[in-house]
């Protein structure tokens, strides 16, 4: 087992080290998202209520998209604790606005959802991981 570990800490003191690599996960989930917040614009009470929403909630959601995206490019430029912050709560937006969509549109079994809509679940998990984390400074 000493082995192992003893291999693992060289291969990674070999890699090389980027503190940029989070854009990689970034750009697409703020592209997500604001496609999905655009699109809710201009509101109509009747595309929300198709969705079983008032038109309050459809709008809010929209507005929220357009801000987490927002906040998401913003706070990528910041390599302190403000941008830190800000990743943080964009990080927790996303997953709070994933966890709706879900609930609203697509609420199945827990093994259903794994199953056949890993798209959100893969949303709700970058965002969940970008509330999570630590910038690097």
């Amino acid at each position: 087992m000493v082995n192992v570990t003893d291999f693992i800490d060289r291969t990674t003191r070999v890699l090389p080290q980027t503190h940029h690599a989070d854009w990689l996960l970034r750009i697409p989930l703020a592209l997500v998202l604001f496609q999905y917040g655009f699109d809710k614009f201009p509101s109509s009470a009747e595309v929300a209520a198709g969705w079983g929403l008032p038109l309050f909630l459809w709008a809010l959601a929209g507005v929220g998209e357009v801000a987490v995206t927002a906040l998401l490019l913003v706070s990528g430029f910041f390599r302190n604790r403000a941008g830190e912050l800000l990743t943080r709560l964009a990080g927790a937006g996303t997953a709070v606005i994933v966890a709706g969509v879900i609930v609203v549109a697509y609420w199945a079994p827990p093994l259903d959802l794994l199953m056949f809509n890993q798209f959100h679940i893969l949303l709700l998990g970058a965002g969940a991981y970008l509330a999570l984390k630590r910038n690097p400074q």
